[in-house]
């Protein structure tokens, strides 16, 4: 079992001394997407392109990136990037790209706070609506965000042509 009782997460910026945890991290959870539908086929060079992501994130102005760390190990993070959207109000929205916390910290408020640090970051900054993406066969995010008052906005279609 994981000690975390008496220690609450402190959620803060993503720095570049978090690129590999983060990295992993991401990895892991593009390939729990692959696991629920095969259409997100992750490439061979996940790792590398998980790190030049997340590099690129941490110096975006318009990504919002926080970790939540347990007693000095970082346990979950959240990515978010504010999207203009030009012809409706409000203007600007954040939009949840990535949440992921690793398993042995699940179901002890981590998410939850993440989100809600980054629901604070995004007013901060302008926005006035936040959404998620997710794959439509990940039931977890999808009861997570439904419980937190998130409903939906807007459905998207795909279809291969290559």
């Amino acid at each position: 079992m994981i000690p975390t009782k008496g220690l609450r997460p402190a959620v803060r910026e993503a720095s570049e001394d978090d690129v590999d945890s983060i990295a992993v991290m991401v990895a892991r959870l593009k390939t729990l997407n692959e696991e629920l539908d095969p259409s997100f086929r992750v490439r061979e060079d996940l790792l590398d392109a998980a790190r030049q992501y997340v590099r690129t994130s941490i110096n975006s102005s318009s990504v919002i990136l926080l970790v939540a760390d347990v007693g000095g190990e970082t346990v979950g993070f959240i990515r978010v990037e504010l999207v203009d959207r030009v012809f409706y109000e409000p203007r600007i929205k954040a939009l949840i790209t990535d949440l992921y916390v690793k398993p042995e910290y699940r179901r002890r408020g981590v998410g939850k706070l993440l989100l809600e640090s980054a629901i604070e970051e995004a007013r901060k900054r302008g926005a006035g609506i936040i959404s998620a993406v997710f794959p439509e066969g990940n039931v977890i995010a999808k009861s997570f965000y439904q419980n937190l008052g998130f409903k939906p906005l807007q459905l998207e279609l795909f279809k291969p042509i290559g």
